[in-house]
């Protein structure tokens, strides 16, 4: 009875560290085998086992390049089932297909997730040479358009509430001081649109507007991914009127 009991337990404390390495990428984008050791005080091998399980169901996606793994397809399939009767993801829908099939561009869906933005939704663009769709994607909100344009409405005391340890650097082109990244959010919330020069992904530039609802809630941002070797500002400033029009009209079909 007590070999069954101890093997009872074994199994409970299995789970139980499986869950906590799925609570790891609740905040942040991907996780090294080393850090889930030293956050949870287990040893190499069973660290090891612990992955390979949660890879094998789909819970995590291994990244055989940078030796990290991210949420899984399971994981986000049970995330956007999560959020899937959102009003705003239900109704925006046609016009992330409209956004992608008038501009060419990849068109996002983000909500603020902590320090981190969600794409709940995407409509991949047709340009031969485009930016993937990636829903379910966890980015952090300050390196990405749709999360800077959420950030945005956030007051700076807020903004440093939310990064107590600063901003995390992603690319060299990632704003990691808080003076050149305050600036840029005071330019945000001025003109009314965010920017992404390459900040996630050296190789994409980004656009987006905020969606705010009839009671003048904050509840997403209609953002467009654009392979950087085609952004500028004037194609920025023009992709911002499309998406500011398009927000305009869906934030009206909200309750």
């Amino acid at each position: 009875m007590r070999e069954n009991t101890s093997h009872h337990e074994g199994k409970l404390q299995s789970v139980q560290n499986a869950l906590r390495i799925l609570q790891m990428l609740q905040h942040q984008p991907s996780i090294k085998a080393v850090a889930v050791g030293e956050e949870l005080g287990l040893g190499t091998s069973t660290v090891y086992r612990l992955l390979a399980t949660l890879e094998a169901e789909g819970f995590v996606q291994r990244d055989r390049v940078q030796r990290k793994y991210r949420a899984g397809r399971t994981l986000i399939a049970i995330g956007i089932a999560a959020v899937g009767d959102l009003d705003v993801r239900r109704k925006a829908r046609a016009y992330l297909d409209g956004l992608a099939l008038s501009t060419g561009e990849t068109a996002h869906l983000f909500i603020l997730e902590g320090p981190d933005a969600r794409i709940i939704d995407s409509a991949e663009g047709s340009s031969a040479v485009r930016v993937a769709a990636d829903t379910g994607l966890l980015v952090p909100a300050h390196a990405s358009a749709g999360g800077k344009a959420l950030l945005a409405a956030l007051s700076n005391s807020d903004l440093h509430s939310l990064f107590p340890r600063g901003l995390p650097h992603v690319t060299a082109a990632t704003l990691t001081t808080w003076e050149a990244f305050e600036a840029d959010i005071d330019v945000i919330r001025k003109r009314g649109y965010a920017v992404n020069h390459g900040e996630f992904n050296e190789a994409v530039a980004g656009v987006a507007v905020p969606i705010v609802d009839r009671a003048r809630r904050l509840v997403a941002a209609l953002a467009l991914a654009v392979p950087l070797e085609r952004f500028s500002d004037e194609r920025a400033y023009d992709l911002a009127d499309e998406l500011r029009q398009q927000a305009r009209l869906l934030a009206d079909t909200l309750i």
